[in-house]
């Protein structure tokens, strides 16, 4: 899920932990956003593109492709 979060993560060598702590939220629960398993708030995804990644629309880094989900939200 979130492939393309995942994907500029990796590029720009930002790590969950950081994002994490950067929300104000635990490791697990970052996990679980990024896994489907919870979902990101609004403010959170804004936070998130403007903390680190301000050049990516918000539509881009949380896209859900559909098809390849198997428990979409």
């Amino acid at each position: 899920m979130f492939n393309n979060l995942k994907a500029e993560m990796v590029r720009n060598e930002i790590r969950q932990t950081e994002i994490a702590t950067s929300l104000g939220i635990s490791d697990k629960t970052m996990s679980n956003k990024m896994n489907g398993k919870s979902e990101f708030t609004r403010n959170e995804m804004f936070l998130i593109k403007r903390d680190f990644f301000p050049t990516y629309s918000i539509d881009y880094l949380f896209y859900i492709d559909k098809e390849h989900c198997v428990n979409v939200i």
